[in-house]
């Protein structure tokens, strides 16, 4: 087969997204921290599997099947490992638009333009990890395009992407303290064999990704303004900022957003003649849609996104919560959606877009709370048409501090820098337990012991969760701490927590809250 067309594509995708569901559990293990947090091949393997369930609603033309792969991964991208997945198949996709047959020379340049876009879309790229997995053999490709045959060359990528995961460890120190090869870059490597199994023509059995994702209803509110107006200006000029606040007097709902060389508007307004007006100031109207809300008794959707709510709030918020406890702390603090998500169940981004989408708010804050989750939040804001902006939140516990100091009548830039500084300020704990035998910062580590983390970072470990986290806690305060807030699991009963917030003496506030996250037995905030 020197050739591949549009089926054949469809069935290493097929394959692919099946292989590494069914090897899953395998990369989930591959975790640096011995902690029951590692859902790598979880969150890869729901990205996969999601973008083929995208691509099997298309025809057999290739651009609309690749089109649909890439949405459907950008869609269902669920952690870290998941992004970078799906701005891998996205460069892939890109590259192979307009072709109805591929070479093995395409097949390189779209590995290679994938893992440009990958490298991209990380602030800060890390050598080993998918990352150096994908270029690796994006190169190795590249030298490759001389063979025409299409199994010799697969063959000849999944040994290239093999090496380079089993040369993971020698770049990044963490993973040969683990003794674990870098799980993403494993799970390209096993999405490849699966494309490779379709090439030989083999089947491989189908194993389905558990979804869902619960998310807290939004009421719709009264129509206040009788029009829905869109427009779609060919700009002249491109700073759609100021149109924004030119507009912003005439209505709510107001998105602004660019595309190309296009600016798309839309507002809920009484006046659309003002509005229409003002979008001829910036440049030739090339599309012009109003609706009388009123009449029609509906939801208008722009840009895929539902205006749920016709009062639009200054501030909005979102926040993804990893226990019931929180979860309902958040809602007293006046979150808007809270969306379950802890360690092993990171949200997509996906979730998140819909979560956005049920709020009503000129700027909407997001609040991460893990740091797997914040490059999926950065996906679905850019998914979302909307003001939105992502705290770099790695716990639960400094969202719910930056909500309690929250000023609402703030400026969206004060806003932000508040809750920065705010989150600074906090000092986390966590207590969980160690899920295998490795080494920690040079520290033997035994299954089932106790570790305590502070800020993410290792420090102790011990046998009983009361008398470690009482250690942690009294050695993490200092003369400015004011308050501790501790927040125990589900694991752990109110009369064992009682307990630990007894043993805690110092001049200033202790305050027990009951968090429902699983996994952790406590995290405990100190401010």
């Amino acid at each position: 087969m020197d050739r591949i067309d549009v089926n054949t594509i469809k069935r290493m995708f097929r394959a692919g997204s099946q292989y590494l569901t069914n090897k899953s559990d395998e990369v989930n293990k591959l975790n640096v921290f011995p902690v029951p947090d590692g859902d790598t091949g979880s969150n890869m393997a729901h990205t996969l599997d999601f973008a083929v369930k995208e691509m099997e609603k298309a025809s057999d033309d290739m651009n609309e099947v690749l089109n649909n792969l890439s949405r459907g991964a950008l869609l269902g991208a669920k952690g870290n490992s998941g992004v970078i997945l799906s701005q891998i198949i996205r460069g892939f996709a890109k590259r192979l638009m307009n072709h109805d047959e591929i070479t093995t020379k395409d097949f390189a340049e779209a590995l290679n333009a994938g893992s440009a876009i990958a490298y991209k879309a990380v602030m800060k790229p890390t050598e080993g990890t998918i990352l150096t997995v994908v270029r690796d053999c994006a190169n190795e490709a590249l030298k490759l395009t001389s063979i025409n045959d299409f199994e010799i060359f697969m063959e000849k990528i999944v040994k290239a992407a093999s090496e380079s995961v089993k040369r993971t460890p020698d770049l990044l120190p963490v993973l040969k303290q683990a003794n674990v090869v870098d799980s993403g870059g494993q799970g390209f490597l096993f999405m490849l064999i699966g494309m490779l199994e379709a090439i030989k023509g083999h089947e491989i059995a189908v194993q389905h990704v558990v979804e869902g994702i619960h998310k807290e209803e939004s009421n719709i509110a009264d129509i206040k303004f009788t029009y829905c107006t869109e427009m779609l200006i060919d700009a002249k000029s491109k700073n759609f900022s100021k149109l924004k606040a030119e507009i912003e007097s005439f209505g709510d709902s107001i998105i602004v957003v660019e595309d190309e060389d296009l600016i798309k508007v839309h507002i809920h307004t009484n006046s659309p003649g003002l509005v229409l007006q003002k979008g001829l100031e910036y440049g030739e109207l090339v599309k012009v849609k109003i609706d009388n809300m009123k009449l029609q008794h509906e939801n208008v959707i722009f840009e895929s996104n539902k205006d749920r709510n016709t009062y639009v709030k200054k501030y909005g918020f979102l926040a993804v919560s990893p226990g019931e406890g929180i979860s309902s702390l958040f809602k007293d603090l006046g979150c808007d959606i809270v969306i379950d998500g802890g360690q092993t169940m990171n949200p997509s981004a996906l979730d998140i877009l819909n979560g956005l989408k049920e709020i009503n708010a000129e700027n909407i804050i997001v609040f991460p709370n893990n740091k797997n989750v914040v490059m999926t939040c950065e996906q679905a804001k850019g998914l979302s048409g909307k003001n939105v902006y992502v705290i770099n939140t790695h716990s639960f516990n400094q969202a719910i501090s930056a909500m309690i100091n929250f000023d609402v009548n703030a400026s969206i830039d004060d806003a932000i820098k508040n809750i920065n500084d705010t989150i600074q300020k906090v000092t986390t704990v966590e207590i969980t337990y160690s899920i295998r035998d490795t080494v920690l910062n040079g520290t033997e580590i035994k299954t089932g012991e106790i570790l305590g983390f502070v800020n993410g970072q290792f420090v102790d470990k011990g046998t009983d969760y009361n008398e470690l986290a009482r250690q942690i806690v009294l050695n993490a305060i200092s003369d400015d701490t004011s308050i501790i807030t501790i927040y125990y699991g589900k694991e752990v009963g109110e009369e064992n927590a009682k307990k630990l917030l007894n043993t805690i003496v110092f001049d200033g506030d202790v305050d027990l809250q009951y968090g429902g996250q699983p996994l952790y037995y406590y995290v405990i905030s100190i401010e």
